[in-house]
């Protein structure tokens, strides 16, 4: 089993128990009845590049990626350039929460997306009464029937969806299914191996009028440069802005490449 298919696994099992503390009636029932502004996703890339930055305190390639609080992390992005906040809510391999994304939803002025491995209605909802503007999907592990109803179902509460590919037979089921926007993983999530190449590939596949977010493998200016050149209208980073010494810095130089 690989790290992408153990955590799938391990999920089921975590929704499952969500499910017996909180119906899915109930938690529906919440999501739909929560006056909420949301921040703007899909809008943003109508204006100009847009960076992601993100809050994930560790992961399984890299470890421990914010030994201090989290929550320091998030009053750094709300001073930053950045556009969106992303954070991991995945506790076993990521170290994130939900109850996480709900306390930087409040200490940011910013977009904030859920990003977590989606395979139920259930954490929609949870994304939702969270505070999320939008959520991940990545597409490897969703049948399209499927990514294209959680993508509707997002929208009627408001949510963007940032559907995930990594090759060409998730790319053709993005577009089936109607994604709005359309984020390239340069890491492949069975093996955790990076190539930029993959945007390079990847959004030759893709129409234009869909914005493209080039993620992970992202650390200098230079590999923005590279993922731009390809027509990427966004990045995602992480690691190397956790791992900078100054990461608003980080952020802002990264920034600046994407509008050169």
């Amino acid at each position: 089993m690989n790290i992408l298919d153990e955590i799938v696994a391990t999920k089921r099992l975590e929704i499952e128990a969500a499910k017996q503390a909180k119906s899915v009636v109930a938690i529906e029932e919440e999501a739909r009845s929560l006056v909420q502004t949301r921040r703007p996703f899909r809008e943003l890339f109508e204006k100009g590049p847009v960076l992601i930055a993100e809050i994930k305190p560790k992961s399984p390639s890299a470890g421990e990626l914010i030994p201090q609080s989290p929550f320091d992390v998030a009053e750094l992005y709300a001073k930053s350039e950045a556009d969106v906040i992303s954070v991991l809510t995945d506790e076993k391999y990521f170290g994130g929460s939900l109850g996480l994304l709900k306390s930087v939803r409040g200490l940011v002025p910013q977009t904030v997306l859920r990003k977590e491995f989606i395979i139920d209605p259930y954490q929609i909802y949870e994304a939702a009464i969270a505070g999320a503007d939008c959520f991940l999907l990545i597409a490897a592990i969703l049948p399209r029937e499927t990514l294209a109803s959680f993508i509707q179902l997002g929208l009627s509460l408001g949510l963007d969806a940032l559907v995930e590919v990594h090759d060409e037979a998730d790319v053709e089921k993005a577009l089936a299914a109607r994604a709005q926007v359309i984020g390239i993983n340069n890491r492949d999530l069975r093996t955790l191996k990076i190539d930029l190449a993959t945007t390079e590939h990847l959004i030759t596949k893709i129409p234009r009028d869909i914005p493209v977010v080039s993620e992970s493998g992202i650390e200098t200016a230079e590999d923005v440069r590279r993922v731009r050149a390809a027509g990427a209208r966004g990045i995602l980073v992480g690691t190397s802005i956790l791992r900078s010494e100054n990461p608003i810095s980080q952020i802002a130089d990264l920034k600046r490449a994407l509008h050169e």
